[in-house]
């Protein structure tokens, strides 16, 4: 059912935000070529015109849908009191709570789906999902001092290890099969493989 009253002064971030979640919600109920513009803006309370200010199609739309689920925010990387390894551990745990979470799934088969009819959609996908996490796996490694790998290889071939380890298989298994994740495992797993390949007295991040 169309929604009524929409106030007249909302925050173009906050509208982006709200056409977002409506997006997503028909996309994943009916397919993304069997949503139409117009009902987006119906389900919006705005009119068809007024959605195009925001969007040129829904394909534009779509992109910007998949951009905004980028994770890493300043505000989620509070480097402050946590040791290089901590932060690796920290940044693991946020990579593994957002690649595995049900909306991240979605996102991707999402992408998936209609990356053949939409010119780099994958592209897009990959680079603000996978490339950026992996980035931010590498960053932290090189915070750590050598003395305090077990294994001497380079920050790009451990990141890749730790996210295979840990990430990358209840990943496949989720998005191709629908296997439950269970995080207590996946944060041992975190915890196996950091203590497999680095040194340190004291690595336990709370919470």
């Amino acid at each position: 059912m169309a929604k009524l009253g929409r106030p007249l002064a909302m925050k173009v971030e906050d509208r982006r935000k709200e056409i977002f979640n409506i997006a997503e919600q028909l996309f994943g109920e009916k397919g993304f070529e069997n949503v139409t513009m117009s009902e987006i803006a119906s389900e919006t309370g705005m009119s068809k015109k007024t959605l195009y200010v925001y969007f040129k199609d829904k394909k534009e739309l779509l992109k910007d849908l998949i951009l905004s689920s980028y994770i890493w925010e300043e505000s989620a990387l509070p480097e402050q009191n946590l040791s290089a390894i901590q932060l690796l551990k920290y940044r693991l745990k946020v990579c593994a709570e957002h690649v595995l979470s049900d909306r991240h799934i979605k996102l991707c088969r999402l992408a998936i789906s209609e990356s053949i009819g939409i010119e780099g959609l994958s592209d897009t996908f990959y680079e603000i999902g996978i490339s950026k996490s992996r980035d931010h796996l590498i960053e932290a490694i090189q915070k750590i001092e050598k003395n305090h790998y077990k294994i001497h290889l380079s920050a790009e071939i451990l990141a890749d290890m730790l996210f295979g380890a840990s990430i990358a298989k209840p990943f496949i298994d989720t998005l191709m099969v629908g296997e439950k994740i269970n995080f207590d495992e996946i944060f041992i797993k975190i915890e196996q493989t950091l203590d497999a390949l680095f040194v340190s007295s004291s690595t336990n991040l709370a919470g």
